[in-house]
C-alpha cells in the first residue's frame, strides 16, 4: 500500500494562497471562468433559472477578503481547462470522484498513484470517456499528459508539491515549500512578482538581472507568467 500523504505536504498544498486573477495568469483561462468552475454559477436557461454547482472544492473562502485558491485548486482548475474542449466538465468531475474512490484519496490529483494510473481509472469509469470524439481528438488530450509531466511528486510521500506552469523548459515554478508557493524563478528563487514590479516601472532586463540576480531566461519567463512586456 502506498504511504499516506505527509501532513506537511498536504497542508501546504491546500493552504489558500491565490486569487482568481492570479489563477488566470498561471492557468491561462479567464478569471470569471475559473470562478464559475470553482464556485458555481447561476444562469438562465430558456428563461428558467438554473444553478451550475462547483466542479471542485475550493480550500479558501469566497469572502473577497482572502485568496480562495490553494496550490491543489490551481492544479485541479488547470486539469479541467485541459479537458474543456473535448469532454463535458461534469463528466470529468464524475470520473475524478470515481478515481478518488478507487485510490482512497480525497484529492486524487495530489496523489502520485493518480498520475500513474489515471488514464486506466478513467477507462474503467466510462470507456466512452476515452473514445474518439469530434474532430478526431480523444477525451484524454495531450494537455493532460503535459500537465502531469510538469508536476513533481515526492516518491516517499506520494504527493505533488511542485508545478512548472510554463513547462520544465521554462525556469518558473510553484513550489509549496518555497516562497509560500508563489510563482518563483527556478534557479535564483526570485518571486516573479518582484521581477514584474520592476519591469512595470520601466526597468530593462539587464538592470533587473543586476538587482535580483535572476537570469535573462528567468526574467522572460517571469514576464510571461505575470503578463508583463519586456522593455527594449
Amino acid at each position: 500500500m502506498s504511504p499516506a500523504i505527509h501532513p506537511r505536504i498536504a497542508e501546504r498544498a491546500v493552504s489558500p494562497r491565490y486569487t482568481f486573477a492570479e489563477g488566470e495568469r498561471i492557468i491561462g483561462r479567464h478569471a470569471g471562468t475559473l470562478r464559475r468552475w470553482a464556485a458555481g454559477h447561476d444562469r438562465l436557461y430558456r428563461g428558467v433559472p438554473r444553478h451550475d454547482p462547483p466542479l471542485i472544492r475550493i480550500d479558501g473562502e469566497l469572502d473577497g477578503e482572502t485568496p480562495p485558491l490553494s496550490f491543489l485548486n490551481l492544479i485541479e482548475l488547470r486539469f479541467l481547462a485541459s479537458w474543456r474542449q473535448t469532454v463535458p466538465l461534469p463528466s470529468i468531475r464524475e470520473a475524478l470522484d470515481f478515481s478518488a474512490a478507487q485510490l482512497g484519496a480525497k484529492r486524487p490529483l495530489l496523489d502520485l498513484r493518480f498520475k500513474r494510473s489515471g488514464r486506466d481509472l478513467f477507462v474503467r469509469h466510462d470507456s466512452t470517456l476515452l473514445a474518439v470524439t469530434r474532430g478526431g481528438q480523444t477525451a484524454w488530450p495531450s494537455a493532460v499528459d503535459s500537465l502531469f509531466a510538469s508536476l513533481d511528486y515526492d516518491e516517499q510521500e506520494q504527493a505533488a508539491y511542485r508545478w512548472w506552469p510554463l513547462g520544465r523548459e521554462r525556469p518558473v515554478l510553484l513550489d509549496t515549500r518555497v516562497n509560500g508557493g508563489r510563482p518563483t524563478t527556478a534557479e535564483t528563487g526570485v518571486r516573479t512578482i518582484s521581477i514584474a514590479t520592476r519591469l512595470r516601472e520601466g526597468w530593462k532586463p539587464a538592470d533587473v538581472t543586476d538587482d535580483t540576480a535572476a537570469t535573462l531566461p528567468e526574467i522572460k519567463a517571469a514576464a510571461e507568467i505575470e503578463g508583463v512586456r519586456l522593455a527594449a
